[in-house]
């Protein structure tokens, strides 16, 4: 009996997350109308529950293709806690869960892609080029002083609103020094631009961002995903 437990025990550990595993990521490129299929990794902890189909969180890996106006780096769903009916899902050939499956969205952009946004701004404040900093950025432009063109760094920080990302300048330097506010308060009102984000994956639409070095991580919900039938907790 014992040697039968152990098996069991060992079976369950090899089969069950693969199993939990395709169901998710079928589904996900089901309802997002992927042409792959996405790479799904389940976590549990503590460990054994995952005999109890007790899941922690979860990472499904998208495919980086073009996402409404971006072109992402990466793009994943991290997956909120749930819980699966593990005999009903074995028995009836498709997932079943506790409750609904959600999660939220994660797109990160590289800072090549942000400067191709930045540039593509049609303004009286052309960009040359954007640097991506921990919590930051700075955007590069030139000022006409005295009928020469002088370079300037804008730094500010980015936000989602309405479904764009924005730039919202807070400070001007040149040549390596702060300007004084009362020579740059015009200059800052010309400096923020917005670039509509478009429709993200399954229809989702991005609520925030987050400045990291060297790239934006763009955050949403994703909402329910429809990973076969809820049962009802026992």
């Amino acid at each position: 009996m014992l040697l039968v437990g152990a098996v069991l025990v060992v079976g369950t550990y090899t089969v069950l997350p693969p199993l939990v595993e395709g169901y998710v990521a079928r589904n996900v490129q089901d309802r997002l109308g992927l042409a792959e299929t996405p790479e799904v990794d389940l976590t549990s902890e503590p460990a054994p529950f995952m005999l109890l189909g007790e899941f922690s969180d979860g990472r499904v890996s998208l495919p980086p293709s073009v996402a409404g106006n971006v072109s992402p780096e990466e793009v994943a769903i991290d997956l909120d806690p749930f819980d699966v009916d593990v005999t009903g899902s074995v028995r009836g050939g498709a997932l079943r869960t506790e409750a609904p499956v959600t999660g939220g969205l994660r797109v990160e952009l590289s800072e090549a892609e942000v400067n191709r946004i930045a540039t593509s701004q049609v303004s009286s404040f052309p960009v040359t080029g954007v640097d991506l900093r921990e919590g930051s950025a700075l955007v590069g432009s030139e000022v006409a002083v005295l009928g020469f063109p002088v370079p300037v760094g804008v730094e500010g920080g980015v936000e989602v609103q309405d479904g764009a990302l924005v730039f919202v300048p807070s400070r001007v330097e040149a040549f390596g020094t702060t300007l004084p506010e009362d020579l740059t308060g015009q200059l800052l009102e010309g400096t923020s631009f917005t670039y509509a984000l478009g429709e993200q994956y399954g229809g989702s639409v991005v609520t925030g961002a987050e400045l990291l070095e060297d790239r934006v991580v763009l955050t949403g919900e994703l909402g329910e995903l429809p990973v076969g039938g809820a049962v009802d907790p026992p």
